[in-house]
């Protein structure tokens, strides 16, 4: 077992699988084919009832400049030391592979997670931002406004780590008022076990 808690690939590990990885990324720009990159990657693992069993965050070294640090916050000085994405893939994709995917806007951090090397661990998605009109009706739909008609705390915006808190509540918020989604659930916990990259890894960095 990992020190987050985790079992490594295997059959032990398939009744861990299914739930909720709630993620949010901060990066150096809107898009990865012109060149952006990951700066800052959070990880909140939530059981299919919606409590959390786990969560991981890093800064990333971009290898290049962080963009806009007047939104995110985040410096080159604070980028030097970090890994670049390949030296925590092992603790994203163990994450990720057998949950459903978690984000607010979605399309945004699916952008930056499919051009990763282990991308066929993402299966099955939701998005609590395409999800509010259901739920928190009659607004913007910035998670901080989302996170305000449901009642939600959301300090520290665009920080990778508490926009995932906030996601994840809200997903909760959404799952208090009775729906699931088991047949999501069920898909997910179907992908192929997650096996190890082969690449080298690193510790996280926090800021």
């Amino acid at each position: 077992m990992t020190s987050s808690g985790f079992e490594p690939a295997g059959g032990a590990r398939v009744a861990a699988r299914q739930g909720y990885v709630v993620v949010d990324v901060e990066t150096t720009g809107f898009s990865p084919a012109k060149g952006d990159q990951i700066c800052e990657i959070a990880l909140v693992s939530l059981d299919a009832d919606g409590s959390t069993v786990d969560e991981w965050h890093s800064l990333i070294n971009p290898r290049r400049a962080t963009g806009a640090v007047h939104v995110h916050g985040i410096t080159q000085e604070m980028v030097a030391g970090a890994p670049v994405i390949e030296e925590v893939l092992d603790e994203v994709w163990q994450r990720i592979a057998g949950r459903v995917l978690v984000a607010h806007n979605i399309s945004f951090d699916l952008r930056f997670l499919k051009v990763l090397p282990g991308s066929h661990w993402l299966t099955e998605t939701l998005c609590t931002q395409r999800l509010a009109p259901d739920f928190v009706p009659g607004g913007k739909w910035t998670l901080g406004a989302c996170c305000e008609r449901a009642g939600i705390s959301l300090s520290n915006a665009h920080a990778a780590l508490p926009d995932a808190h906030a996601t994840a509540d809200l997903l909760r918020f959404y799952l208090s008022r009775g729906l699931s989604w088991q047949s999501e659930l069920d898909r997910a916990a179907q992908a192929p076990d997650w096996r190890p990259s082969g690449l080298p890894q690193r510790q996280a960095r926090q800021r």
